[in-house]
């Protein structure tokens, strides 16, 4: 007979929490000895291994009630994994530079410490609590559903109840829809922004259809198609704006990172406005991997990718109080610790970064990612051409942007190909063959031909040629995704995206004059600024100054998705628990003889 409450688990629990808790802050106090590093890593590990034991006794004496928290507990168990790989590398560096990188360390504690406390907090919460990664979806599919229920067959008063119910469900997509504007293109910010004002419309003439006192029943459902037709209408056009930000995110994904890096290790005191600057660029870009990160979350019901996205998020987050305060510190002072220190968190955060672009290429569309791409190469030879015609030479800085879009769909699909079906594998192979060798061409051409004294209008002429090139063999590549549905729309003309990154104050919305619409502007910046991944971080505020940013955690969003527009809805039996228990325990036997006598490298 199964106990409804294994006590005897619970207190097991409760002591290993406790004594890992108080173990892991004596980390502060070893050497980088390598012995007694050894020795001190191989305990940890044992704390750990005995709690994830534990827990996977837990969950098998309370299946039904712990179940909801199996994906939160999942999550957290992966983020102590990820904190010991960057303990250990932490380990490796200070051996080979001799010295205890403290704040790397303390950035661990505090990582392993606040999960640990989560675990133990999430196993005796009752209920648990949910995972609010998808509820967009959720929120779409119950505004549409309710919707369509308001009907005057019983009675005008049910009607208005109906509507009043499903006014608040629209409030809450509409809401979530603003929170992605807020970190959107300027240009698909406009468009997120004018479609909510068109569903806020188009309810309020329902509105006043019901309010009518001779209601007229066909009008009603009028309005009603009315209204669902632009909630789906919205939920496509914030769909393409978050594929642009994939786009934009993904051609500069580690630019703004490294950019601070170049500043803080080269720069010189006495330069804060640039360095805020970059500071807030870094700023814009997290909030914008967070986005889609998320979005690509709730996009797969593949619960193990669905973790491994997340924890990803998660480390990027955690990072956000020591990471820049870690680069700043080399401006101030340029100590082999302060380097040493800021190298590998940097590090850290570049190799979760990269994980989590991995994993979203396996959820994003092929065929959607292809057209946005091609619509912004094309656009880009667009302006090209434009510029020859005006008899005019072009610089191989324009060329180059060409080349930064076309080589992420070269990046997506080298690392994508597990996902596609082989009919998509087998056309899309040899014309990607082709696709990589003019991008190489037309990648020498420019740095040959517009180099220099080298450049003048033949050549510039020679280049564009070959750039037209590419856009054909880009479009072929984007038809080969194609299925009957598309292949007729594949020619149609949408919003073009914007190169130009924006500034943080050209993305903030001003009041409309509609005080509906500004309450649900203020409710998507409320949203993009209280929510997190795992970690909590208080509340953004606007500052001009590095010195404040400095100690300031900047919180990121919780995002949404919409429904299977340009993200694949991959559907998978999920894991069983057992199963992924297992392997975090093997996992962590191997993390803990990882640390051998002659180890040098970096995991």
């Amino acid at each position: 007979m199964v106990l409804s409450k294994p006590q005897n688990v619970q207190n097991d629990l409760q002591s290993g929490f406790s004594s890992c808790q108080n173990y892991i802050h004596t980390l502060l106090n070893v050497t980088f000895n390598r012995n007694d590093l050894l020795d001190w890593f191989q305990g940890l590990c044992s704390y750990l291994t005995t709690i994830i034991g534990l827990i996977g006794m837990y969950y098998k004496q309370t299946r039904d009630k712990a179940a909801p928290t199996q994906n939160t507990i999942l999550l957290y168990l992966t983020q102590v994994l990820t904190s010991l790989s960057l303990l250990i590398n932490t380990f490796v560096l200070e051996e080979e530079i001799g010295l205890v990188l403290t704040e790397a360390r303390k950035c661990v504690v505090k990582q392993i410490s606040c999960c640990l406390e989560s675990i133990e907090v999430s196993l005796s919460c009752t209920p648990a609590v949910t995972d609010p990664s998808g509820n967009f979806v959720k929120w779409m599919d119950t505004a549409l559903e309710r919707v369509s229920e308001i009907t005057l067959h019983n009675g005008k008063t049910k009607a208005l109840e109906t509507y009043t119910e499903t006014r608040q469900i629209f409030e809450e997509v509409l809401s979530h829809a603003m929170s992605i504007a807020q970190v959107s293109l300027p240009q698909d910010s406009k468009i997120i922004r004018g479609s909510c004002q068109t569903v806020l419309n188009t309810l309020a003439s329902l509105q006043t259809e019901l309010d009518n006192p001779t209601t007229n029943p066909s009008m009603v459902h009028l309005f009603v198609d009315a209204c669902s037709h632009k909630l789906c209408h919205l939920e496509k056009k914030v769909n393409t704006a978050v594929l642009k930000l994939c786009l934009k995110t993904f051609s500069q994904f580690t630019a703004p990172l490294e950019k601070i890096r170049n500043f803080c290790f080269d720069g010189e005191k006495g330069v804060g406005d640039e360095l805020d600057s970059l500071v807030a660029d870094f700023d814009l870009h997290v909030d914008r991997i967070m986005q889609i990160g998320l979005f690509a979350v709730s996009c797969s019901s593949d619960c193990a990718r669905g973790v491994k996205i997340r924890s990803c998020l998660a480390s990027l987050e955690a990072l956000e109080s020591e990471l820049v305060p870690s680069l700043t510190a080399v401006l101030l002072e340029k100590s082999p610790h302060n380097r040493n220190c800021a190298e590998i968190l940097m590090r850290h955060w570049l190799d979760q970064a990269v994980a989590l672009q991995k994993l979203i290429f396996l959820i994003i569309d092929p065929f959607a990612f292809s057209q946005v791409i091609y619509e912004e190469a094309a656009e880009i030879v667009d302006v090209l051409s434009s510029t020859i015609r005006k008899s005019s030479m072009i610089e191989q800085r324009d060329v180059v942007s060409l080349l930064v879009v076309t080589k992420v769909l070269q990046s997506f699909l080298s690392q994508s190909q597990s996902e596609f079906s082989d009919n998509e594998a087998n056309k899309v192979k040899t014309k990607l063959k082709d696709y990589n060798e003019v991008l190489e061409e037309v990648e020498t051409a420019s740095k040959l031909l517009l180099s220099g004294d080298n450049n003048d209008p033949e050549n510039s002429k020679r280049v564009l040629k070959r750039c037209k090139i590419l856009l054909i063999v880009l479009k072929r590549i984007w038809v080969c995704f194609a299925d009957d549905v598309f292949e007729k729309n594949k020619s149609q003309v949408v919003e073009k995206p914007v190169l130009e990154l924006p500034s943080i104050d050209s993305l903030q919305l001003q009041p409309t004059g509609n005080p509906f619409l500004d309450h649900i502007i203020n409710r998507g910046k409320q949203i993009l600024q209280e929510r997190s991944v795992l970690y909590r971080t208080p509340i953004k505020k606007k500052t001009g100054s590095a010195k404040a940013m400095k100690s300031q955690q900047i919180p990121l969003s919780k995002l949404v998705h919409l429904r299977k527009l340009s993200f694949v809805n991959i559907t998978s039996n999920e894991p069983s628990l057992d199963l992924q228990i297992t392997d975090i325990l093997n996992e962590m036997t191997t993390l803990s003889t990882s640390l051998k006598p002659n180890t040098t490298k970096t995991i």
